[in-house]
C-alpha cells in the first residue's frame, strides 16, 4: 500500500513465484523505490493499494 505521503506500508506478495529468492528480490525492488510521489490531495485518497504482476507467470 502506498500512503498519501508516498511511503509504503503493508508490502506483501499476492502470490509467490515459487522461488523464495525471487519473491524477496521483488519485495526489495519495491522497498528501494520508496518513497513514491505523494498521492495528489485532490484525489481524496489517504492510501492506494495495488497489485502489480511481475514476470510472465
Amino acid at each position: 500500500m502506498v500512503l498519501a505521503n508516498g511511503n509504503i506500508s503493508d508490502l506483501q506478495l499476492a502470490k509467490s513465484s515459487g522461488s523464495p529468492e525471487l519473491d524477496q528480490f521483488a519485495l526489495e525492488l519495491v522497498r528501494k523505490q520508496a518513497p513514491f510521489p505523494p498521492i495528489p490531495p485532490e484525489t481524496g485518497l489517504l492510501s492506494w493499494r495495488f497489485k502489480a504482476p511481475i514476470g510472465p507467470f
